[in-house]
């Protein structure tokens, strides 16, 4: 008996101790006050989980009058703890490019791997420690707080007064359905974007539905790109018929995509991210018609 107590005494240093007591000595104190808060300590030390456990540093980026809301909404808070933790043990080495997990809250949350630059995002979040081990589980640390998407990238743009010209022209392009399917990044022109184009040119497009769709296909890569993974000089294919390329520019804070300047980046959906632009892309062979302004 006593050597079993030694055994499980020394197993449990080697470990670290329990999630909650990694957390601790990991310097996560933020989470660890909240998740006191929540009632959920208690649950995190019976059972085994992985948690993507947001740093200091990534509760302080948040809105205060978010973080003061969710202190003083425990239902709220406790979901958005939830949405971080994950059943069962899963490491690194465990999961591949794009796959999903759920969450104790029934959402899944999506991992991405850029061999580019080597980094890893659950939701958009880069995973900046792997692997902590608990007795009872792991730790990812993550540098942004997760928060549940609000549906599908549909579901976003028609969410957005400031994407309502985009919806319509989506619509008008029958093309809903095809940005309901899984692994997408969409590049959303505003409102304003399509009124920079011009009244003859929308009037065009609006009676060309093959033109308009490419168009639209042009502003839409088969594969989740949050901003973490995007770099300098990068080329990626998109879903128009001729699988035409966007270059992505990024300089100091900036990204641009061709011209048009992100606005607002990683919009996380369910099927995927929205990026915010301020320009309409239009894919290089077009650049010499008369339909685009151009000579």
């Amino acid at each position: 008996m006593l050597r079993v107590l030694c055994f499980t005494l020394a197993l449990h240093a080697v470990l670290g101790g329990n999630l909650v007591e990694v957390l601790q000595s990991n310097g996560q104190s933020t989470l660890v006050s909240l998740v006191q808060k929540a009632g959920l300590a208690d649950a995190l030390t019976h059972g085994t989980f992985t948690i993507f456990a947001p740093s200091n540093d990534a509760f302080a980026k948040l809105p205060a009058d978010l973080l003061a809301s969710l202190g003083s909404d425990v239902n709220a808070l406790t979901n958005v703890l939830e949405y971080h933790v994950v059943q069962g043990s899963v490491r690194k080495h465990d999961v591949s490019n794009e796959a999903q997990l759920a969450t104790l809250t029934g959402e899944k949350v999506r991992l991405n791997f850029y061999s580019h630059n080597h980094a890893t995002t659950v939701e958009g979040s880069r995973i900046t420690h792997f692997d902590l081990q608990a007795s009872n589980g792991y730790v990812h640390v993550i540098d942004t707080v997760m928060l549940p998407p609000e549906g599908s990238i549909v579901d976003i743009v028609a969410g957005a007064s400031e994407l309502s010209t985009l919806l319509a022209q989506v619509k008008a392009a029958n093309l809903a359905s095809a940005l309901q399917g899984d692994a997408l990044t969409v590049f959303a022109p505003t409102n304003e974007a399509f009124a920079s184009l011009g009244s003859s040119t929308l009037h065009h497009l609006a009676s060309n539905p093959a033109l308009l769709k490419e168009i639209l296909e042009y502003h839409v890569v088969p594969q989740t790109d949050y901003s973490a993974g995007l770099y300098n000089r990068e080329y990626k294919r998109t879903l128009d018929s001729h699988h035409d390329h966007i270059r992505i520019s990024v300089s100091g804070g900036s990204v641009h995509v061709n011209t048009a300047k992100v606005l607002k980046a990683d919009i996380a959906a369910t099927n995927g991210v929205v990026h915010i632009i301020d320009q309409v892309l239009i894919p290089s062979r077009y650049h010499g018609s008369s339909i685009f302004g151009k000579k």
